[in-house]
């Protein structure tokens, strides 16, 4: 979801994709799966992996795209990067080494392996006790006699890594393997004259580097077991008659080193080497360890607790860590008997904490750095956060979000890219403002789970910032401002955006109402209906909106000229069903599904970004060219966008195969697959894998297809209002046409007191002319009893008073719950009654005054769970009624306990209703 536009960054792309699912892996499922899914054959080509406080380190493959033309590195640890006591500075963005390689001899058969960019392929994978593992490809094409693995574990909360090689003898005599263990140092003061010293320190067999005199940092290299040879060296110096010489040159010329015990030098290399006996048929392992730290006491004390243990041991602590941090939070392992499924769930998170910048909280858009470098999108990161959060682990959002925050612009927006290693502002592509939205979602979602006041008042401000900044934008055609969005090509009023636009400002309106600012949540609550009446109208209509009625489908986007967007269906609006902007139970959202699966679905269950997208194949902005082979690659995100909205549906079993085909394609290791996937080849596009927000994307639906979370925001107080007259009859009988064009409003179902369907409101609609308001409400059951028949319900509706009086007002209802605005009036009537009672408010209580018999009293339908109510506009009034008057409307469903006879209001849904004139355009709300 980056722009088509690459950036300057250091190597080029590479070509992985994904295509389709045979039916019989797609039927695996809950049911019961014969054995796990798996995953594709292609592998990321580069991976992070994090100390949880201060130190990150990326492995590489040898490519890390199709188009990368190195010829110089193998597998390796590419990149080391540290921020010393939480520091996030310029510094942090500074690799510390050029690379850390493994260069091997077959001492036996007298073979070298040392030229080490001839392993022309490596996989590599975080397990899920967070140990990055990597094993070697054959070497110049040629299958080795002993197989080689080289192993990482960023030990968490220390200060080095236990790297271990295994060397897997396949033939039946034993192999003397020698193995070379080097670190090149990065000496970014070497233009300037500045040197880095190393010494070997016998004590330890250690080799260590100080890099402080270019403001850089100590960095110990060790050994588990005696090493067999040790170099510090010179990296320039190719002799091996010299005692500086490069610990690889030596290793090269005769497999041994030359023992150098200390160097002063602008390029130095550090190395020690191992003889490793691998009996026939056996695997044997031997382990070194790269300590970092900012002095060289801290330093050789980061040494001495490596060696204070074995590296089988920190290996152990290591998949401990993260066993425990996975158990803290939600798992799926109960969710999926498919274990396919289940471990790409863990390994998705698993990633995302690894991926985590841990001093700022920052996620790049990709863990290969071929294409997007070391940006990180605000929208990717604050979806990967919310995820987090989703998934109980709560930390890392917050670290996230505070420091969002930060780089907040002082009129509430953010920038699009930042720095990954600094946090600084990346100029790029601007305005995206779909991560304004998102970010109000994410910290509501935070609170929610956590109920931590203290977050809730540190992200208050920007919170009112970033809602203000939306509220404010409100154009004249009813959309927030117009942005870029998350394709980055257009500045228009996208679909995505203006989803997240509604649904954060609902989401402010909620923390608003936790902060007791009720004044800002109504006016959040009215630029939010703005947004939801411009997106319901017509294309067609003069300014066009977002419903394309003609084609029965949300267009992508309306231009900024307010004239309908003419263009090809496009998957990233079915954010609006995702965020419940749009209720997925709507004929509207239905069509529109139907729409995108149609003409979008490629490899059973992949969905393309919008028909003839040519990113990945033709594009001259592709990444790494032409990687998909073909246009219209699949995107995973996109596709869980569908399982999600299935879910919602109850579609579980298309939702399961979406799942299910996703896993299928991901990366070696079940590590999740980048942007997009190829229908040709079936495998995951490498130039951008691994994307930590397609992980965090397959996290969210899989938790939701385990019902452990909703993507849907839900408003405390919605704004309403549509003129029409209906006609309530005894019964319902042949009502329900009536309320077609009647906006209506969703609820969440499961939300209410008792857990009683038949009390749970799933939505409610609105109506009024000049002489009555007209409500409907439905129900989660869609049935509810007969008269006189257990267990008995009630519906009531409290108003303001609509003359605009200061007449007296309550917050507590008939039954003592708590209303979320204030009210003066109360229509009711209980399933046991055929009475309609009009209460209003006196001296702080209800009073029961009148009988209203003008009209019909309630009436409900017993097989659909549905209830009418004629209110008389001036039962909710002390005096006249004026249309375009707005007051709080809470529509509520009462529960009687069959054992106590006691009644709860159960459920409630609360409306800014205005009354509405006959020639008023309505407010949305959904369509049936």
């Amino acid at each position: 979801m980056r722009f088509r536009r690459l950036v300057g960054s250091a190597t080029a792309g590479a070509v992985v994709i994904a295509g389709a699912v045979s039916a019989s892996v797609l039927a695996a499922g809950p049911a019961g799966a014969a054995s796990p899914t798996q995953p594709s054959a292609e592998t990321a080509r580069s991976l992070y992996m994090n100390n949880w406080s201060d130190t990150t380190g990326i492995w590489m493959a040898p490519q890390l795209a199709q188009t990368d033309s190195n010829t110089q590195y193998g597998p390796r640890l590419g990149e080391l990067h540290y921020s010393p006591n939480g520091a996030a500075s310029a510094g942090s963005a500074i690799n510390q080494i050029v690379d850390y390689t493994g260069f091997f001899r077959d001492e036996t058969h007298g073979v070298k392996y040392d030229q080490v960019h001839n392993f022309s392929a490596a996989t590599g994978y975080l397990d899920s006790g967070g140990i990055l593992r990597s094993d070697y490809g054959p070497y110049s094409g040629t299958a080795m006699p002993v197989s080689i693995g080289r192993d990482y574990a960023m030990v968490p909360n220390q200060h080095f890594m236990v790297v271990t090689y295994r060397l897997t003898n396949t033939t039946g005599s034993a192999v003397t393997m020698n193995v070379l263990d080097s670190v090149h140092l990065n000496n970014t003061g070497s233009g300037s004259g500045a040197t880095v010293h190393a010494t070997y320190d016998s004590t330890r067999d250690a080799d260590v580097a100080d890099m402080s005199a270019s403001g850089q940092y100590q960095i110990v290299l060790g050994s588990f077991g005696a090493s067999s040879g040790h170099q510090v060296g010179d990296d320039t110096v190719s002799n091996t008659s010299s005692a500086t010489v490069a610990p690889w040159y030596a290793f090269d010329a005769n497999g041994s080193l030359p023992g150098n015990t200390s160097v002063t030098a602008g390029n130095v290399d550090i190395a020690l080497s191992k003889l490793v006996s691998v009996p026939a048929n056996s695997t044997v392992s031997t382990s070194f360890y790269l300590a970092i730290a900012a002095t060289q006491s801290d330093a050789l004390a980061a040494a001495d607790t490596a060696r204070a243990s074995s590296d089988t041991s920190w290996q152990q602590t290591t998949t401990t860590d993260y066993a425990n941090w996975l158990a803290a939070g939600k798992r799926v392992t109960s969710t999926f008997t498919d274990t396919g499924l289940s471990t790409a769930y863990d390994r998705s998170l698993v990633v995302m904490k690894q991926t985590q910048n841990p001093v700022l909280g920052t996620w790049p858009a990709a863990t290969n750095p071929i294409a997007y470098g070391y940006k990180t999108w605000i929208r990717d990161s604050a979806v990967t956060a919310l995820a987090m959060d989703t998934a109980g682990h709560h930390a890392e959002a917050a670290k996230y979000f505070n420091w969002l925050i930060s780089v907040q612009n002082s009129d509430g927006s953010f920038g699009t890219t930042y720095n990954e290693w600094t946090g600084q502002y990346v100029s790029f592509v601007q305005p995206e403002n779909d991560s304004i939205g998102i970010f109000l979602m994410g910290v509501l979602r935070h609170y929610q789970q956590t109920g931590d006041t203290t977050f809730l008042n540190a992200m208050w401000p920007a919170v009112q910032k970033s809602a203000g900044f939306i509220a404010g934008g409100i154009q004249s055609n009813g959309f927030g401002p117009s942005d870029f969005s998350i394709w980055e090509e257009t500045q228009e009023y996208n679909a995505f955006t203006q989803a997240t636009y509604e649904a954060g400002l609902w989401a402010a309106e909620l923390y608003a109402q936790a902060e007791g600012n009720t004044a800002l949540a109504d006016s959040w609550s009215s630029a939010a209906g703005s947004i939801a009446t411009a997106l319901q109208r017509s294309s067609l209509a003069s300014p066009a909106g977002m419903w394309n009625g003609p084609s029965n489908y949300y267009d992508r986007a309306v231009n900024t000229d307010d004239t309908a967007r003419v263009s090809p269906v496009d998957s990233s609006s079915d954010m609006l069903l995702v965020l419940g902007v749009i209720d997925t139970a709507s004929s509207r959202a239905a069509s529109h599904v139907s729409t995108v699966t149609s003409d979008l679905t490629h490899d059973t269950y992949g969905i393309a970004r919008y028909q003839g997208d040519n990113f990945y194949y033709t594009s001259p902005y592709s990444p790494a060219g032409n990687e998909a082979l073909a246009a219209e690659p699949s995107w995973p995100q996109m596709s869980m966008y569908l399982a999600i909205q299935e879910i919602f549906t109850g579609d579980t079993i298309t939702a399961l195969n979406r799942l299910t085909w996703y896993v299928t394609r991901t990366a070696t290791g079940y590590m999740p697959p980048g942007e997009a996937t190829s229908n040709v080849t079936q495998k995951p596009i490498v130039s951008t894998m691994v994307e930590p927000v397609t992980g965090a994307w397959y996290v969210l639906a899989a938790l939701a297809y385990g019902g452990q979370t909703d993507t849907r925001v839900y408003p405390t107080v919605t704004r309403a209002g549509a003129n029409a007259t209906i006609t309530v009859d005894a019964g319902t009988t042949g009502d329900w046409p009536q309320w077609s064009s009647v906006p209506y409003f969703t609820d969440q179902v499961g939300d209410n007191a008792n857990g009683d369907p038949d009390t749970d409101i799933r939505n409610v609609a609105v109506a009024n002319d000049d002489s009555n308001l007209y409500v409907r409400v439905d129900n989660a059951d869609g049935h509810l009893p007969n008269y006189q028949t257990a267990t008995e319900f009630g519906v009531d509706v409290y108003a303001a008073d609509y003359s605009g009086a200061a007449t007296a007002t309550t917050t507590v209802g008939i039954d003592g719950s708590t209303l979320p605005r204030p009210v003066s009036y109360l229509v009711a009537r209980r399933s046991s009654d055929n009475r309609y009672l009009h209460y209003h408010v006196a001296n702080g209580a209800w009073v029961q005054d009148a009988d209203i018999t003008s009209v019909i009293a309630p009436q409900w339908d017993p097989a659909t769970g549905r209830v009418e109510l004629v209110i008389p506009r001036s039962a909710l009034a002390s005096s006249g009624t004026a249309n375009g008057t707005v007051e709080p409307l809470t529509i509520e469903l009462e529960h009687q306990n069959p054992t106590t006879l006691a009644w709860t209001e159960d459920d409630t849904s609360t409306l800014l209703y205005r009354l509405t004139a006959s020639a008023t355009a309505a407010l949305y709300g959904n369509v049936r």
